[in-house]
């Protein structure tokens, strides 16, 4: 399998062409924190046929802007997926329609997968 780089402004264009070749199906998708910036990582299976090849795909995101585009409108099942890197790495998803906390209390500061979070006295993990 090969792991396509894909801009962030061009994210949402590739996604639709990845819906319109039959992979819709989100198998994976994650954050990596290397401090300065985050990869977002998505693996897409195809709907139809789930023996061909999934799709790799990496963005770079600077860790001063970790805004991107939603695929939930596109590809519905990234919902909780989006809501997950939202809660543990801060990405916020532009367009996603029910972004907030997911595994995490309402009111919990920070975001613990970033490698810059520190553990406040009382924090519950």
């Amino acid at each position: 399998m090969m792991k396509q780089i894909i801009p962030p402004e061009q994210l949402v264009a590739t996604a639709r062409q990845w819906v319109a070749d039959g992979y819709c199906y989100p198998v994976v998708h994650t954050a990596v924190d290397y401090e300065e910036w985050l990869e977002l990582i998505y693996i897409l299976r195809h709907q139809e046929d789930p023996r061909r090849e999934d799709r790799i795909a990496s963005v770079r995101l600077e860790s001063a802007n970790l805004c991107i585009a939603s695929l939930t409108p596109w590809i519905p099942g990234l919902n909780f997926q989006e809501r997950e890197v939202y809660d543990l790495f801060g990405v916020i998803y532009i367009g996603h329609p029910d972004l907030r906390r997911l595994l995490l209390p309402e009111g919990f500061q920070g975001h613990p997968l970033r490698k810059h979070y520190t553990q406040v006295d009382g924090d519950i993990l």
